[in-house]
């Protein structure tokens, strides 16, 4: 099956073309694209400016990542914690000192993001935005009440016959979850976000794959945390960097013999179930 929103690497390491443009019956209006592009632009840079340096962003990671590494390997040890420090005072101070670091840059991250999203400019720029954002899904006819749902996309290899998903630059787990609005009519369950809507025929919709593999996704976009509300039966963890998924689903759609696969989380199965099919 060939992933919808998948970006195929196999033949192509540069490829930026994602799957799946067969089904896109309706793109917003060329003055409402560029008001978003515009409006998306200065939102980018105030969510620019409300970061850390790209340098202190990176010293994060690896101090986070060499702190869990290390203090893992330390309560992983069948010795003593006092031994231990005694066999290997620098890992410990490497440990701590990597700690400290990690804490002091998360904490001005965020009061850096406080100072800068708290602002009266900033919140009529995410204003303007939103505002866009209402006027492209009320052109392309999403229904008011339509719901969010989330979508994965990756990168991936084809190798005998079967789909790798890769990481590809700075990316910290293999799985992205853009969101989408998903709502149906007589004919077709629709797909719908700022760059346009997809439709699937009902007569194309084959059946739904529960795949049992753990993955990674980069984001989360729901107000409720993974591991805690209607979130907490799905067994989900998150670190600073991902949210891991014990297992996902694939809706798969026949388009004219060709076979795609719409890949979602865990947790959005109860959505798909709801939609008329």
């Amino acid at each position: 099956m060939k992933p919808f929103l998948g970006i195929d690497l196999t033949t192509d390491k540069k490829n930026a073309q994602l799957n799946g443009y067969e089904f896109l019956v309706q793109k917003p209006s060329a003055a409402l694209e560029a008001a978003l592009s515009s409006s998306s632009e200065r939102a980018d840079e105030t969510t620019k400016k409300s970061k850390l340096p790209l340098f202190f962003r990176i010293c994060q990671y690896v101090c986070g990542i060499g702190a869990l590494a290390i203090g893992s390997g330390i309560l992983k040890a069948d010795v003593s914690f006092r031994q231990g420090y005694q066999n290997a005072p620098a890992l410990h101070w490497a440990c701590g000192i990597c700690a400290v670091i990690w804490l002091l840059l998360w904490a001005w991250s965020k009061l850096k993001a406080q100072t800068v999203l708290e602002t009266e400019e900033s919140a009529q720029t995410f204003s303007h935005l939103n505002s866009v954002a209402n006027a492209i899904y009320k052109e392309l006819s999403v229904p008011d009440d339509a719901k969010d749902i989330d979508v994965l996309s990756f990168f991936y290899v084809l190798k005998d016959g079967e789909i790798k998903a890769k990481t590809k630059g700075m990316q910290t787990a293999e799985y992205l979850n853009p969101e989408f609005k998903i709502f149906t009519d007589d004919q077709n369950l629709y797909l719908a976000n700022l760059d346009g809507k997809y439709a699937f025929p009902f007569s194309s919709i084959v059946t739904i794959h529960t795949v049992q593999k753990r993955i990674r996704i980069a984001g989360w976009n729901k107000s409720e945390k993974p591991t805690k509300g209607i979130y907490k039966q799905y067994k989900m963890t998150s670190d600073n960097y991902a949210v891991h998924c014990k297992y996902y689903h694939i809706l798969e759609v026949n388009h004219h013999g060709e076979h795609f696969g719409i890949y979602f989380p865990c947790y959005e199965l109860p959505t798909i179930e709801e939609c008329k099919m």
